[in-house]
């Protein structure tokens, strides 16, 4: 029981820095690209490090709400290498002409994958949040005239 504890408790670290090695792998693709100026690059970095940014956000709350650690991390799995794996392919393995409109839509498709397997996780935590809120708020008492 004691094991399985420490294994809980060092999922958050694994989800970091699975992210954080999807984020740098993404960097290392888009140099590899070899754009055209500074500012290209960062445009490039910024719209394809949003979906992370989204997705450890959406986490954060949901960690902070007690949903599962472990349906968290397979989130972060399967968008992380997902788009990782993407990007490889588009880039590497299949380079084409339309490589650079392929490039430019992964950011879109991850958040699409994010909110596919977020969305119903959402609700249900909003449905919990709201249902304490409603029980903790103090009834109004109406004073006769």
């Amino acid at each position: 029981m004691e094991n399985e504890l420490r294994n809980v408790k060092s999922l958050p670290v694994m989800i970091f820095l699975l992210v954080v090695i999807a984020v740098y792998t993404t960097v290392w693709f888009v140099s590899a690209l070899k754009p055209i100026s500074t500012g290209a690059l960062v445009c490039f970095l910024i719209w394809l490090i949003c979906p992370y940014a989204v997705m450890v956000a959406a986490l954060i709350f949901l960690y902070r709400e007690g949903v599962a650690l472990t349906y968290a991390f397979g989130v972060a799995m399967v968008i992380s290498i997902g788009g990782v794996l993407y990007l490889a392919d588009v880039i590497f393995w299949h380079p084409d002409a339309q490589g650079a409109i392929a490039v430019l839509m992964t950011p879109l498709y991850q958040v699409v994958g994010i909110l596919v397997l977020l969305l119903p996780i959402f609700g249900r935590v909003l449905r919990n949040v709201l249902a304490k809120k409603r029980q903790i708020q103090p009834q109004k008492i109406e004073t006769p005239k």
